[in-house]
């Protein structure tokens, strides 16, 4: 097959932080249905407590039922992590990735082809790439070498022909994230692919 260089490599610290981000991710790239769910769900409690000629006492349960689905929107993701977290009992690991011209090469053991990779990822300190929703890889950006993010991004998306996308936050959601979320909305790294 012949020699196949090293372009990037990373050494992503799996802390509790970096777990929670990863779950979070994980979430958001694929439960866009049940996000929306939520949200539609939200807003009727909540247009049912300020609005209804209900007693008080079910439009203030209304009210906050509402609230609380907003601000804990991604409350499955934390339950998920927590149990991760309770399994390793605080231990922190570090995985290093090397990225070559074929494939991603986890801690020299695990391959992974650019062609298995499902969607891409990014936030703004780290890229996730999945191959699928239980199977994904994080480069952290601070680790990156060569310290060059934009380089990186290029050849992973020429490889496997996906766009970055950015992971949804609630503080910066638009229209178009909420259309991505809605039944036969584009989804992120799934547009046409590139010519090489």
């Amino acid at each position: 097959m012949g020699y196949d260089p090293v372009r990037f490599s990373c050494q992503t610290e799996f802390d509790e932080r970096a777990i929670r981000r990863m779950f979070k991710t994980e979430y958001y790239t694929y439960e866009k249905k049940l996000l929306l769910g939520r949200c539609v769900f939200a807003v009727i409690l909540l247009g049912v407590g300020m609005f209804s000629d209900f007693p008080m006492p079910a439009r203030l349960f209304c009210l906050l039922i509402g609230v609380w689905l907003i601000v804990a929107l991604d409350f499955p993701s934390k339950v998920r992590a927590e149990g991760v977290l309770q399994q390793r009992g605080g231990a922190v690991t570090r995985v290093r990735l090397a990225f070559t011209d074929r494939e991603i090469v986890v801690e020299q053991r695990q391959h992974i082809p650019y062609a298995q990779l499902d969607r891409l990822v990014e936030d703004d300190e780290a890229f996730y790439l999945f191959q699928s929703r239980q199977n994904a890889v994080m480069a952290d950006k601070q680790s990156l070498q060569p310290a060059e993010p934009e380089a990186f991004r290029s050849l992973i998306e020429k490889k496997t022909g996906k766009t970055f996308s950015r992971s949804v936050n609630l503080l910066s959601m638009n229209l178009s994230d909420l259309l991505r979320m809605m039944p036969g909305g584009k989804r992120p790294g799934r547009g046409k692919k590139r010519k090489p």
